[in-house]
Parts: C-alpha cells; structure tokens; sequence
C-alpha cells in the first residue's frame, strides 16, 4: 500500500509539471513563429498518441480466455475496428467493444 503523504506529494509534483510545461508554451506563443510546416507536423499528433495508449493494454495483457489463448483484447479490437468503420459511430464501437471483452471473459 502506498503511504498516503507520499501519494499527495507526488500528485503534487505532478500537477506543478503539468502547470509549468503549459504555461511555459503559453508564455512565449507571443515570441515564436510557427510555420505551415510544423503546424502540419502537430497535427498528426493525435493520431500517433491513440496507438501508444491502445497497443501496450491490448499486446501486453496476459488474458484468462482459453479458446483465444489469452488475447481477447485483441479479437475485441479487431472487432470494434470492423465495428468502427462499418458504422461510424464511437458510442456503438465502444459499448459493442465492451460488451465483447465482458462476454470473452466467459469463455
């Protein structure tokens, strides 16, 4: 169990990070420049943070679901991508995804 002062200092720590990068950028967005360039560089950040926070949950997760040898996050992903692309709505990929991963635990 982690010491409940230590928790809150890290917390701390953490929101003072967080607080001093933001404000750093705002503080000097007036004095640089941003080209075209970069401005299209950034805007592919997005779509290479959502890779980064779905591929280690669902590559490095020993599962319990024996007739898929333990990987049925990733037979729940390639279902919610199916699922994604054929109906284009987010509330229906993730309810159906969830609904997917709940009754693979079953089996």
């Amino acid at each position: 169990m982690i010491d409940s002062a230590y928790l809150w200092q890290c917390l701390v720590l953490i929101a003072l990070g967080t607080i001093a990068i933001r404000f750093s950028i705002i503080a000097v967005s007036e004095r640089v420049v941003i080209t075209e360039r970069t401005k299209e560089i950034f805007s592919f950040i997005p779509a290479a943070i959502v890779p980064a926070l779905i591929a280690p949950s669902v590559f490095f997760h020993k599962g319990s679901a024996a007739i898929v040898m333990g990987k049925e996050r990733l037979i729940v992903l390639l279902v919610a991508t199916v699922i994604s692309f054929l109906t284009r709505s987010t509330l229906l990929t993730i309810a159906l995804g969830l609904l997917g991963l709940y009754l693979m635990r079953f089996f």
